[in-house]
C-alpha cells in the first residue's frame, strides 16, 4: 500500500490506531518509511534505498581544487549557473562555488560545493618572515645569496657585493659649548656615519631594491619594492629591509583571480564568505 501524506499526520495516526505491522514502504511526501513489528516503530529507510541505487538522488559534498584552472573546469561541468554562486573571500584568500544556493525565490540546500584556497608561495613567505628584522652583516649577505633568484636584473649581484664589502665608521663633530649655572659645560654635537662598499668605496649603497615573486602558488609574479636600512651597532653593521605595502600586493594578486573568474566563468561572482 502506497500513499502520499504529511509525515506528522502519518505518525499521529499510527500512534492512535491499531495498525497491523507491514513491510511495504510508506511514502510520506518526499520521505520513505517502513513500519516494523516490536513496538511499531516508524523507520526512515531513505539512506538504505539511496545506497541501493546506481547513484544518489542529488549531488552533495565539497571538492577541493588545487588551482584556479581546475576550479573553472569543474564549475563549468556542473552546469549550475541558474542555482549557484561563486563566493570570493579576500581575507582568507578562498573561493567557493555553491551550486545549490538560494537563487531568486528558489531555496537550495547549500551542500554541493567546490573550493579553491590560494596558498602563498614559499619564496613570498620567506621575504615576509624576515621583513623588518635586523641581520648581522654575514647573515644578510647569506640571505641575499640564497634568495638571489627573487631579485631582478643586476640588483641582486650588486646588493650581494655591497653586503659583503660594506665598511662603516662613525665620527662625532662638536659644534658648540656653553657653561651652565652649576658650573658644568654642555657640549652640542652631531654623529656622522660614513659608509662605503667595494674596493675603494666605488659601490653605491642603494636606498631601495625590488623583488619579483609569485605571491600565490600557480599564480603570476608581482614586483614589490623594498627599502634597505642599515645601522652601526656595537662596532658592526646591522641590515634590514622593509617591504613596501606587501598587503597591497596580496590584495592585487587575489583580485586578479576574481577578475579571471568574472571573465571566464559563467557564474555570478560575489565577494563574500561561505558558511
Amino acid at each position: 500500500m502506497h500513499t502520499d501524506i504529511d509525515t506528522a499526520k502519518l505518525i499521529q495516526s499510527l500512534a492512535t490506531a491499531n495498525v497491523t505491522p507491514i513491510v511495504t514502504p510508506i511514502v510520506a511526501g518526499s520521505s520513505t518509511h517502513l513500519l516494523v513489528p516490536q513496538g511499531y516503530d516508524l523507520k526512515n529507510i531513505d539512506s538504505a534505498i539511496q545506497q541501493a541505487q546506481p547513484g544518489p538522488a542529488r549531488k552533495t559534498g565539497t571538492l577541493s581544487l588545487l588551482d584556479l584552472a581546475s576550479f573553472l573546469t569543474y564549475t563549468a561541468e556542473q552546469q549550475c549557473q541558474a542555482t549557484g554562486y561563486i563566493l570570493a573571500d579576500p581575507d582568507r584568500a578562498t573561493i567557493v562555488a555553491v551550486f545549490n544556493d538560494h537563487r531568486s525565490t528558489t531555496p537550495g540546500w547549500r551542500d554541493h560545493k567546490a573550493s579553491y584556497t590560494a596558498e602563498k608561495t614559499p619564496e613570498f613567505l620567506r621575504w615576509m618572515a624576515m621583513n623588518g628584522k635586523p641581520f648581522a652583516q654575514a647573515e644578510f649577505a647569506e640571505f641575499i645569496e640564497d634568495n638571489m633568484a627573487d631579485i631582478p636584473g643586476d640588483e641582486g649581484p650588486a646588493l650581494l657585493k655591497m653586503a659583503t664589502t660594506i665598511a662603516a665608521t662613525t665620527s662625532i663633530n662638536f659644534s658648540s659649548a656653553k657653561r651652565l649655572q652649576d658650573g658644568q659645560t654642555q657640549l652640542t654635537y652631531s654623529e656622522t656615519i660614513d659608509a662605503n662598499a667595494g674596493a675603494g668605496g666605488e659601490l653605491k649603497i642603494p636606498q631601495t631594491f625590488n623583488i619579483g615573486v609569485r605571491i600565490f602558488k600557480n599564480g603570476d609574479g608581482y614586483a614589490i619594492k623594498a627599502r634597505l636600512k642599515y645601522r652601526l651597532a656595537g662596532g658592526a653593521v646591522k641590515f634590514w629591509y622593509e617591504l613596501d605595502r606587501p598587503e597591497r600586493a596580496l590584495e592585487n594578486a587575489f583580485n586578479g583571480y576574481v577578475e579571471k573568474l568574472r571573465e571566464q566563468s559563467t557564474y555570478t561572482v560575489l565577494l563574500g564568505k561561505s558558511s
